[in-house]
């Protein structure tokens, strides 16, 4: 497990990021229907801080959450997709009682940057709190990500990991930290 401070200088190569960032959506996947946010609606507390990882350029997630009530949701984003205003560069230097990550971890670029994401989801959840995030089947950034692997990785970081919802093959993953 990685120190704080190793946490803290995780980079993501300028390749790694374009590869993420290309993948932002501002429809389809991000309407009301999309099953990660929708799990966090059910499981956060209106007081609750939400931290909306890889929220994408126009964090639509985050913005329909704080429509719904929920006020402290803070959105953060990497490379060229981050807007001023929009979302927060210090969101990860906070911990959050719920994180979640819709359509991100699918968008790693190797398996590297899937354990740096992770250790970077897993460090800001809060003590008790807890990490939602899915694996669609597309797109898919290397080979051999599945959600065997996701599993697994999750279950090296969270006390608890169960499927929630998806498909096997692309499931919503619900963890908690111990």
């Amino acid at each position: 497990m990685l120190s704080f401070k190793q946490y803290m200088t995780e980079k993501f190569s300028e390749k790694e990021m374009e590869i993420a960032n290309k993948t932002s959506r501002s429809a389809g996947a991000v309407s009301s229907k999309a099953l990660v946010p929708r799990h966090v609606e059910q499981i956060a507390k209106k007081s609750h801080e939400i931290l909306d990882f890889g929220a994408g350029k126009d964090a639509i997630h985050a913005q329909n959450l704080r429509k719904k009530g929920f006020k402290k949701v803070t959105a953060h984003e990497f490379g060229t997709n981050q807007k001023a205003g929009l979302h927060d560069p210090k969101a990860l230097k906070k911990t959050y009682h719920t994180v979640y990550a819709s359509n991100v971890l699918n968008v790693q670029s190797n398996p590297k940057m899937l354990r740096s994401t992770l250790n970077q989801i897993h460090k800001s959840v809060k003590p008790g709190g807890s990490f939602v995030g899915n694996l669609p089947e597309s797109p898919r950034k290397f080979d051999k990500l599945d959600h065997k692997l996701v599993h697994k990785e999750l279950s090296k970081r969270f006390a608890s990991v169960e499927r929630v919802g998806g498909t096997n093959s692309a499931p919503v993953f619900h963890a908690k930290k111990a």
